[in-house]
């Protein structure tokens, strides 16, 4: 048996298998901890009774993303949904705090604000303009880059609207434990391949 072929060949394998027992984290929104409060300007008045509301739609109750490179992104619609109701005009401004879950508990708080305009929800205007959210880094490392989509839409019917996210990782790829069984392995060709070199120094002489 040559040995040192066997070696190398258990060299690679472990690498292969080295490289292969990695991967790039998972973002997961917990959106039960998130939260979006919405402050209204001037509230309820005499000319004016409307208000906004707004929650989290599918694109954020869903999301789970597995970047598959360092600086993978992606574009998610539908992570906002808003409605406005009553009638009249009002300003407002809104704080959204997204929680994740995994890779680890982390949490960050984005602000906007705008104007809206309604005729008792059936005639709608208004707009949603977003300051820079601050980016996310994770104890396990990666940083996560967060914007939100702006609004901005002409009256029209209806009192309903939806608005996305996109994010932008810089991600460490995370190691996973290897087997046991696999440098354990390593050690003991390493062995067979020692004994092997006395075998043969033994010969020689």
């Amino acid at each position: 048996m040559n040995y040192k072929i066997g070696l190398a060949s258990v060299a690679i394998a472990c690498a292969a298998v080295t490289a292969d027992a990695s991967s790039y984290p998972t973002f997961t929104i917990d959106t039960s901890a998130s939260s979006i409060s919405v402050s209204q300007g001037s509230g309820c008045t005499f000319f004016s009774c409307a208000s906004l509301t707004g929650s989290f739609g599918t694109g954020a109750t869903n999301f789970a993303w597995t970047p598959t490179s360092p600086t993978d992104s992606i574009d998610v619609a539908n992570f906002f949904d808003w409605k406005v109701s009553g009638s009249g005009f009002e300003t407002y401004t809104v704080d959204v705090t997204l929680a994740f879950s995994s890779p680890d508990a982390s949490s960050t708080t984005g602000s906007g604000g705008g104007y809206y305009a309604t005729l008792f929800g059936v005639v709608s205007k208004g707009s949603l303009i977003w300051d820079d959210v601050p980016s996310l880094t994770f104890a396990q490392g990666s940083t996560l880059d967060i914007e939100f989509d702006d609004i901005k839409f002409a009256a029209g019917l209806g009192n309903r609207i939806s608005s996305g996210a996109s994010f932008a990782g810089n991600t460490v790829i995370a190691p996973v434990p290897l087997p046991a069984s696999v440098p354990l392995l390593g050690a003991g060709l390493l062995g067979l391949w020692a004994v092997g070199r006395r075998k043969k120094a033994a010969v020689a002489a």
